[in-house]
Formats: structure tokens, sequence, C-alpha cells
């Protein structure tokens, strides 16, 4: 408890999955937080849950694909807390199509959200850190080393998320901004029930399969990303920038 006591952090795509985790282990390791989402229903009832346990935390919606709106958040964060010292850019959506079957228009919408919204968060993020350091934390995954099935759009866009993180770490390092990536591999969150209640199959059959791939022989879950996004934001890290981590059960190492 306690390892980003006096930190302020800014999440994207916090109200659901490895974003709500991560607020929620945050707060809990004494973070003051501010999180995105552009689903307001779910962001507001987050926002009070917290707030219910005497918490401090901001919530904005947003859709962080749009630069006024990304750099309008991360800067109400700051005006907020008096300060910004963590980044985490989180927000990322899929589709499941081979490249012959995409559009630009679908080009066009996963790229602004899984990589542009990024560089527009750490675009206004960066001049906050510059005085006292800071850490930036990117999402990507284990599907920018291995490929997905027809997901090329979104295996597409999270190798370009690495690198964007070894460029970042190299030009900021100088200002004490530490810039590095978790790469997640299958993890079970409820986009992923979405997905198996939609295919009508059983949640724990949906699991099994998920997992087949992985040496642990089970899906991750939220909260063990987020443990992982933690270390990095915390001081206990001093000595990691330009890497990333690799939360996937073993998948990319078979």
């Amino acid at each position: 408890m306690g390892r980003l006591k006096d930190k302020v952090a800014v999440i994207t795509g916090g109200a659901s999955g490895i974003g709500e985790s991560t607020v929620k282990l945050f707060i809990e390791e004494g973070a003051r937080v501010a999180f995105s989402d552009q689903d307001g229903q779910r962001g507001i009832a987050l926002s009070k849950e917290i707030k219910s346990t005497g918490s401090d935390v901001l919530f904005v919606e947003a859709k962080m694909e749009l630069e006024d709106q990304a750099v309008s958040f991360v800067q109400r964060a700051a005006d907020h807390f008096g300060q910004l010292d963590i980044l985490v850019n989180n927000v990322a959506i899929r589709m499941f199509q081979t490249v012959v079957e995409a559009s630009q228009e679908s080009w066009d919408k996963i790229l602004s959200v899984n990589v542009k919204s990024y560089a527009f968060c750490s675009k206004a993020a960066i001049p906050l850190m510059q005085k006292q350091g800071g850490s930036i934390i990117n999402i990507a995954s284990n599907n920018a080393f291995i490929a997905g099935i027809n997901t090329v759009q979104y295996d597409t866009t999270k190798a370009a998320i690495t690198g964007l993180t070894r460029g970042m770490a190299r030009a900021h390092s100088e200002e004490g901004i530490r810039v590095n990536a978790v790469c997640p591999g299958p993890t079970f969150t409820p986009f992923h029930m979405q997905r198996a209640k939609k295919s009508g199959i059983k949640e724990e059959e949906f699991k099994e399969e998920f997992a087949r791939p992985l040496m642990l022989k089970r899906p991750g879950t939220p909260e063990e990303i987020a443990a992982c996004i933690l270390f990095l934001a915390s001081d206990e890290s001093p000595f990691v920038t330009g890497s990333f981590i690799f939360a996937d059960g073993g998948q990319t190492a078979m």
C-alpha cells in the first residue's frame, strides 16, 4: 500500500476492464486519479463508487482520438490535482477484419483510437511532467509480436505503440520521464464476456479455448495486468524505460 502516495495519475479508457482495474489499484496505492472514457454512464458509476470510499477521483467523458478532447482532459486533470506524474494510455478498440475486408473508414477509426490518442495524450502530458519527471505506460499487446486471427488492424496498431514507446523513451529520458509498455496476452474482460454471450458459448468454455495457446493454460485477469502497470508507474522501476513487460501467460515465448 502507498506505492503511489502523493502521485497524480491520468488513465484513458478507465471505465471498464484493464482500465477500471488500474484506476482502482492506483487509488488503493495512494494516487489521486483522473480517468476518461466515452462510456459516460459507466464512468460516472465508477467515479461515485470510488468517491464513496473517501478517495479523490475525477472522471471526464471524452473521446481520446480527438486531439482537443485528449489535451483538454489531461490539462483538466493537472489543473484539478495541481500536478501530473503518471499517464496510462489504455484506450483501445478491436476490429475483426482481414486486410481485404478492412475499409478506409475502419482503418481511420482504429488508428485514431489505438495510436493517435496515445500520441495526443502524451503530447499534453509530457510538458506537465518535465519539472519533476514522470512515467508513461502505454498498453500495447503481445499481438504486436504474434498475429491474431482476423485482427490485422489491431495487430498493426499495437506494433505501432511499441515504436511510439521506444521513440518517446529516447526523446524524453533526459527530462526524467520514463516511457514503457505493457503487452498483455489473452485477458478475460467484460469485452470477452460479451463476445462469449453473443456467440452462445458458456463462459468457462470460452475461457478454456481462450487459454489453449498459453503456457499457464488460463487467461489473465485485468487485476494481473494492472499490477504490471503499477510496477512501471511506481518508484520501484526507476531504471526501466523503453521496455516492454509481457503479461501473456507465456504465449509469446512458445
